[in-house]
């Protein structure tokens, strides 16, 4: 089943937070991602989650946009303010389709601790791919410090890590734990 939430959130952190507050209410294991929602005013976040349990529609509040695709339907059923559906919509699309999302929970996560190969990553950590920024080459033996903290993306049906160079040698997962806001310091 697919929970596909839009409240509009203007930021990560504001659709983490939602987020969380669904997965409280979502047994099991679970695939949880953020997707951006372009056009309209602005653009904004829209969540997603991917669990083989049932959930009850009731859970959500009718101020935020829903779709809800349950196992052999044609269709997502929507729910909530026009405004807010096409971006559930498009989250609970893109899931299904595993085309795009920042994944906050997946199974693997647990594991990804430490310094990795990028071979163990694939292995033991939910990682189809690891790619790194500027084109860096990523063999099975190349070190990468995940930090405790790693968020894959979805992309072509893979889910891929983003690494950068770091000091040491080594390789860092692109999307550190605590962001800094972009132009916060002015």
């Amino acid at each position: 089943m697919i929970i596909a939430v839009d409240a509009d959130s203007a930021d990560t952190v504001e659709a983490e937070h939602l987020l969380h507050n669904l997965l409280e209410s979502v047994p099991g294991p679970v695939v949880a991602c953020t997707h951006v929602v372009s056009g309209g005013d602005r653009p904004h976040l829209a969540v997603s989650v991917s669990t083989p349990a049932d959930f009850d529609p009731a859970a959500l509040t009718h101020d935020v946009g829903s779709a809800i695709i349950r196992p052999g339907a044609a269709e997502p059923v929507v729910a909530g303010p026009s405004q807010l559906v096409r971006g559930a919509y498009v989250a609970a699309v893109e899931t299904a389709l595993g085309t795009a999302g920042r994944l906050v929970a997946f199974p693997g996560q647990e594991n990804a601790r430490g310094v990795l190969t990028a071979a163990e990553l694939r292995t033991h950590c939910g990682i189809d791919q690891v790619e790194a920024l500027g084109g860096l080459i990523i063999e099975d033996t190349t070190l990468i410090d995940t930090r405790d903290f790693i968020r894959p993306i979805r992309r072509n049906g893979q889910v891929t890590l983003l690494v950068q160079p770091a000091v040491g040698g080594v390789l860092i997962p692109f999307e550190v734990e605590h962001q800094q806001k972009c132009c916060a310091d002015h």
